[in-house]
């Protein structure tokens, strides 16, 4: 009797966290629509919207509008009540702390963004990281915040929540998880941060109606993660995506991490800044914006490689759409169009069968909606 009853609790959980994925993906939409998507009987769809709504994570929006009239009476349109649930969501380097508080259809408020002070050792980065969330917590202790998810920047061991050994800095492995667990009460979820910008778009952007998809993240590093068969792809301990250190010149320069030509040395933020001697994304943009000539060239440069790059992946797997995000995705820049042209010009596959560049709609923000899409989707949408 005991069993039965805790499989008829997991049972409802796992078809409450299956509604609630539909709402985020398809909503509004009716109880009868998610009847049918489901294959669940009308009573059991019922039985759990009504508990959703007793607690508050859905409501009823009245009658739902269709493309269509329909004879009969009208059915009522359900849809996620985003503000009923909040998580906290950190994107973390060496360099910063950015945190926001994001709600349950990934709008993000209370952003913080706070420096890192340079040459911390694992210890110090440790207790700095857990000195500032408590002080976040702390600061919104009115509101209750159901988690927290943590995209980091670097390798991860995803299984057992730490950072796993960073060569550029000499720090061996860092548990991260672990340590913040003893300090924070609320359940922690970690990841590469591009891995998690790969799931918010796939819950809030424009990965939302795909099943199979790229995001790509130009920011001060290359790096890339995949959605296939609707989730998140992985590849081993640490989920893979390193697109950046994919080789781009052959014994061209020495990378960070051991290898030489990788991608990130010609065509990242970084790379760009280095090369036209500038410290900030922002110059970057302006001088973009004033029609420079040689910001506009190494620009254009920089996105002939990443496509080169690319187009070989694409002849490999052919998906066919993929997600710019970071710095470089802005619109201002013409990475996207660049992107898009030189790879379905070089891809035999994309030759036949073309692919869709386009830049993310979730805005500079994304590593943070992507931290906290992971508290989401772990800690409510995908509760095992």
């Amino acid at each position: 009797m005991v069993l039965k009853g805790q499989n008829t609790t997991r049972t409802k959980k796992l078809n409450q966290s299956l509604v609630l994925k539909l709402l985020l993906q398809n909503g509004p939409i009716s109880r009868q629509q998610i009847a049918e998507i489901t294959h669940l009987t009308p009573a059991t769809i019922t039985y759990l919207t009504a508990e959703l709504i007793e607690r508050g994570l859905i409501v009823e929006k009245g009658d739902l509008q269709t493309k269509s009239p329909r004879a009969g009476r009208k059915s009522v349109a359900l849809d996620l009540n985003g503000d009923s649930y909040w998580v906290l969501g950190i994107h973390t380097s060496m360099e910063r702390l950015k945190m926001g508080l994001v709600n349950l259809k990934g709008r993000i408020t209370d952003l913080q963004t706070i420096p890192v002070p340079s040459k911390f050792n694992e210890e110090e980065f440790l207790a700095f990281t857990a000195d500032r969330i408590k002080s976040y917590l702390h600061d919104h202790s009115e509101m209750v915040i159901e988690g927290v998810g943590i995209g980091a920047l670097g390798v991860v061991d995803i299984e057992n929540g730490k950072l796993l050994g960073n060569r550029r800095l000499g720090w061996p492995d860092v548990e991260l998880v672990s340590y913040l667990q003893r300090e924070i009460s609320l359940p922690i979820y970690l990841d590469n941060n591009v891995s998690a910008m790969t799931l918010a778009e796939k819950m809030f952007g424009n990965g939302k109606q795909l099943s199979d998809f790229m995001c790509i993240y130009l920011g001060h590093r290359i790096g890339a993660g995949m959605v296939l068969k609707n989730e998140l792809y992985r590849s081993g301990l640490t989920g893979g995506g390193e697109l950046g250190h994919m080789t781009y010149i052959h014994r061209g320069k020495p990378c960070w991490c051991g290898n030489k030509g990788c991608l990130n040395q010609y065509a990242s933020e970084q790379a760009i800044l280095e090369e036209l001697q500038v410290s900030t994304a922002d110059e970057v943009l302006r001088k973009a914006v004033d029609r420079d000539e040689a910001t506009l060239e190494v620009i254009e440069k920089a996105s002939e490689q990443i496509a080169v790059v690319l187009s070989s992946f694409i002849n490999m797997l052919h998906l066919k759409k993929v997600v710019l995000c970071g710095t470089l995705s802005n619109p201002i820049l013409p990475v996207k169009d660049i992107i898009n042209k030189e790879v379905n010009q070089r891809s035999f596959l994309a030759r036949t069968d073309a692919i869709e560049v386009e830049s993310s709609k979730l805005g500079e923000n994304i590593e943070v909606i992507g931290a906290g899409g992971l508290a989401l989707w772990y800690g409510l949408y995908n509760k095992k």
